[in-house]
Order: C-alpha cells, then sequence, then structure tokens
C-alpha cells in the first residue's frame, strides 16, 4: 500500500519552500521532493548569481569613470576566474544551510524526482506515496532554439558560468534574461550583438523607461537588431556563424558565443499530468483557477509553474496563499497587486501596477506624472543623470495605480510606489511626504507633482 503523506511539494524553489515552510509552521506533515539543491532557480541558476555578475560590471563601469571624479587608477583588469569565484562565494553566503532549515520544521526532504502514478499517488525516487494535497512548484527551464545548429547555443545556465570572459556574444530574444546579459558582457568589455524578432525590447516595460535603457546599453557598445529571424547556427562554440534574416534579407555575424534568451516554460511536462488528471490547455499550459487549483481539486500549481508572471516575488506570494487555502479550506486567491519587479540591465529597469498601455486598454481615466534624474542632486553627484520616474493616477481619485523608473537605483527606488499601489495612497500624500536630500529618493516626491 502507499505511503499516506498529507502534503507532498514537488520543487524546493522560491515557491515551493514559502509553501512547505508556512504548512509545517501550522503542524501539517509535508514531504518536499527536490532532485536538484534546495533554493531553485533564483538561488542557483537566476537572480543570486546574475545580480552578482551585475555587480561586479557595475564596479568596471565605475572604475572606468573614476578619473572624472578625481580618482586615478591604474588600467583595470579582470580576472575572470575570481569575478565567477565572487558569484559563487555570494550564493553559497546567500543561501546558508537551506536542506537545514527545512529539516529545522520537520519537514522531509527527499533528494529525488516525483512522478503521478494517478491522481494522488507519485512515485519519489521509487517511493510510493499517497497525498491529500500536492504542490507543483517546478520552476521554469530556458524555451531552447530550434533551428538548424541550435545545439552551439548557451542558456542562461551557461552564460553564468562560461569559463573564458567571451570576446563576442550574440543573444537571441530581447527580454529581461537577454537585457540583463546584454548589460553585463558589455561592462566586461564584450561586443554584444542583440536579435529581436520584434520591433519592440521589453515588451512588459514603459516605453519611455526601455528607450533610456536602450540608449545606455548601446552606448556601452551593444548592437541590437530588431525584426530579425533567426536561421541557424553553424561553426563550433568559440567560432558560431549566425545567420538571420530581416524581411527578404539574409545576414551573418560570428560570435565566439550565442544566448537563447527567447522565455523559458513551465518545468512539468515529466510529471505524468495526464495520470493525475490535470487539464492542460491548447498551448500545453496548465488550467488553474484563481487559486491555482487545477482540474484535480488536490494538485496545486505554485511559481513558474503557475504559467503566470515569472518573478521571484510573486513566487513567495503563490506559496503563502496557497498554503493558506490547504489551512484554511477556502480557496485563497493570491494578492500580487502592486508586487515590484525589476530588470537588472543598464541602467536598472523597476515598475508596478499598470503601464499607460494597460491602464488605457482597461478604460481608467488617468493622469502620468514624471520627472528626469537630469537635476536630481544625488544623479549630479555621481555623474548618473540618465534617469526617470512615472507615476500613473487615476484622474477623479489621484489614487496611484503604477509606478516606473529607469536610472540608478530603480530597484531600490520602486518600493515605496509599490506600497502605494497596494494601499492606494494618492498622488497629495506622496507631494507632502518629504525625502532624503540629495538622496535618489528624491526624485519619487518630485514626480508626484
Amino acid at each position: 500500500m502507499p505511503e499516506r503523506i498529507e502534503i507532498v511539494v514537488i520543487g524546493a524553489g522560491t515557491a515551493g519552500s514559502a509553501a512547505a515552510r508556512a504548512l509545517a509552521r501550522a503542524g501539517r506533515k509535508v514531504l518536499v521532493a527536490e532532485p536538484d539543491r534546495v533554493g531553485g532557480t533564483c538561488l542557483w541558476r537566476g537572480c543570486m548569481p546574475k545580480k552578482a555578475l551585475y555587480h561586479a560590471a557595475a564596479v568596471v563601469r565605475g572604475l572606468g569613470r573614476a578619473a572624472q571624479f578625481g580618482v586615478n587608477v591604474s588600467a583595470p583588469m579582470v580576472d575572470w576566474p575570481a569575478v565567477l569565484a565572487w558569484k559563487w562565494h555570494s550564493q553559497e553566503t546567500y543561501a546558508g544551510d537551506q536542506d537545514g532549515i527545512l529539516s529545522s520544521l520537520g519537514i522531509e526532504l527527499v533528494k529525488a524526482p516525483a512522478r503521478f502514478l494517478g491522481p494522488d499517488t507519485l512515485d519519489i525516487g521509487g517511493r510510493e506515496v499517497e497525498a491529500e494535497h500536492v504542490i507543483v512548484a517546478t520552476g521554469a527551464v530556458p524555451i531552447p532554439l530550434t533551428v538548424p545548429g541550435a545545439e552551439l547555443s548557451d542558456t542562461s545556465e551557461g552564460a553564468l558560468r562560461f569559463q573564458e570572459l567571451p570576446k563576442s556574444l550574440c543573444i537571441v530574444g530581447a527580454g529581461y534574461v537577454a537585457l540583463e546579459f546584454a548589460g553585463i558582457y558589455a561592462s566586461f568589455g564584450t561586443d554584444v550583438t542583440v536579435l529581436s524578432r520584434g520591433e519592440t525590447i521589453l515588451a512588459p516595460f514603459d516605453r519611455d523607461c526601455v528607450a533610456i535603457a536602450r540608449t545606455a546599453l548601446e552606448g556601452l557598445g551593444v548592437r541590437f537588431v530588431t525584426g530579425a529571424t533567426l536561421t541557424s547556427l553553424a561553426g563550433d562554440r568559440g567560432d558560431i556563424t549566425v545567420s538571420y534574416a530581416v524581411g527578404d534579407a539574409s545576414f551573418i555575424l560570428r560570435a565566439e558565443r550565442v544566448l537563447a534568451a527567447i522565455g523559458r516554460r513551465p518545468a512539468y511536462y515529466d510529471l505524468g499530468l495526464e495520470t493525475a488528471g490535470v487539464e492542460l490547455d491548447d498551448r500545453g499550459r496548465v488550467v488553474l483557477d484563481s487559486a491555482l487549483r487545477s482540474s484535480n481539486a488536490k494538485v496545486f500549481f505554485v511559481g513558474d509553474a503557475a504559467s503566470r508572471e515569472q518573478h521571484t516575488p510573486i513566487a513567495s506570494v503563490h506559496g503563502r496563499s496557497v498554503a493558506r487555502t490547504i489551512l484554511e479550506g477556502n480557496s485563497v486567491v493570491p494578492d500580487t497587486d502592486g508586487t515590484p519587479f525589476a530588470c537588472f540591465t543598464v541602467p536598472e529597469l523597476a515598475q508596478t501596477g499598470l503601464t499607460e498601455e494597460a491602464a488605457r486598454a482597461a478604460g481608467i481615466a488617468f493622469e502620468s506624472h514624471s520627472t528626469t534624474f537630469e537635476y536630481l542632486g544625488a544623479a549630479i553627484i555621481s555623474d548618473t543623470r540618465q534617469g526617470l520616474v512615472k507615476i500613473i493616477a487615476e484622474k477623479d481619485t489621484g489614487a496611484i495605480i503604477g509606478g516606473h523608473i529607469a536610472g540608478e537605483r530603480a530597484s531600490d527606488l520602486i518600493y515605496p510606489l509599490a506600497l502605494a499601489v497596494r494601499s492606494r495612497s494618492t498622488l497629495e500624500q506622496l507631494q507632502t511626504s518629504a525625502a532624503v536630500h540629495p538622496a535618489f529618493s528624491e526624485s519619487v516626491n518630485w514626480a508626484a507633482f
């Protein structure tokens, strides 16, 4: 007979760990199945390692500008193995003892994959279990290229640990991953070309903010080719011929490395979902209700596996929300309104709430207020004056429904605007709130007028 387990969580990334911890603290018996390291994509293959590289790249850019501040620095040299060592040090320091954290809460961790044998039974490393509830938190994986020679390309995981700093890099795609790596490697001196299938780059972000980032990246030497269709890769890693088309014209370029950054798909296709009675739509994505419950009432999907916004803060909200649904017995809809997110490109972009386009599409009468960094004291002192803060508010009430920032420390500056969106604070409240001077936070106050 199968072993009965109250709750099985498949995956120990941000969403799975958040759910497991909340349930365990409430006294529920939880088993987590994770064949890889606890911590998931964000800790080991995404946010943390990428931001460590981003910081190192920012140091390089800062050294390149040191002379204008009266600081004489001899020609800096990038020690690439040392950069990678710092990346690993950052990850390991932040991670701590992830396995121990789960164990301290009484959570059983099984280092094995899980697969459904039926609607409520699973095989976990050869162990057959029957669960009252299953939470699928398997994350997402990069979508591979499908052109001839696709095997020559790297994914984001590979780009985090190139053994040598590439002299040239072609990035296929123009979303978060693409433009974060474009800024990182261009800062280290790599010749970067971005091939975008569409005419728009960084589609989720405010257009004015994106324009600032594109100008800054081009200033670092990044070349953008929009309306481009990749047709093939040939050669060997270290010397790849990239063939692409723009309209009816064909082109080639040479690059040491090619990064496929065309998106990510949920990583649940080897779980036996059909056996579990979990319905997928015509795009192969799991069908969920507003509380993230699948067509099998015992099975929930959270985080990137839920096929919605793929952001770490949202994954945390998903995990805790599903835990509440199980504990309370009522469907709890995850509240992600106003959740901020950022793209760590050059400069940083961050936003919360609605864009102007989204507000317009929703039929909301709104007004936009904005300010640049041009006359901001902190930006003048650091000579980082390429920046913008835009606030979107309902016309009748003044309630803030969106915030958008491009510039130095955008990922930090977005937080008060995220709070404003969640609490429906008004422009007047921002106007009457003072900020430190001289500080970048003044820009948020100024933008409200």
